[in-house]
């Protein structure tokens, strides 16, 4: 059996969702707890050069990610199943990306601006609790792109 350009990007998008999806569990199980454990003191493993780079994983993930869903979309069109579950995929995606700029992203930058010897505040441990609470619930639209991006591949040219 030969694999289409629309196979191969399809598969191409389910591993970076994948990506996606576990790098986030491992943000949230392994470095989330320790970030927040003690702010700001803690902080020093989300700063810059002392830290986990996260840009380093999570820009290029995204970016994977944005391009093999418009291409996937585009090489797909005439598939109607595969293009619905490509749509779904791609509504949740924009979703909880846009949710990430206009809070998370930000939030972030700011915590990693912060100097780790600066006096903790019950504000910044009140900003932590907020973003380390909400950030769970990225994970499902997470969840609903990847499966969506693998049955979209399961369904492709099977009509």
């Amino acid at each position: 059996m030969t694999m289409t350009l629309a196979q191969w990007v399809l598969i191409l998008l389910c591993f970076s969702m994948a990506g996606a999806l576990g790098g986030g569990l491992y943000e949230h199980i392994v470095l989330t707890p320790l970030w927040s454990r003690s702010p700001p003191s803690s902080f020093a493993i989300i700063q810059h050069g002392t830290g986990v780079p996260l840009q380093r994983f999570w820009i290029p993930v995204h970016a994977a990610i944005t391009v093999f869903i418009l291409l996937a979309l585009f090489l797909a069109w005439s598939d109607v199943t595969a293009r619905w579950l490509l749509l779904i995929a791609l509504a949740s995606y924009v979703v909880m990306r846009v949710w990430s700029g206009v809070f998370f992203i930000r939030e972030m930058l700011a915590f990693q601006r912060i100097p780790v010897d600066s006096p903790p505040s019950a504000e910044l441990s009140a900003r932590v609790a907020w973003w380390t609470y909400w950030t769970w619930f990225r994970e499902p639209l997470d969840i609903i792109s990847f499966l969506c991006s693998l049955l979209a591949l399961h369904w492709f040219d099977r009509a």
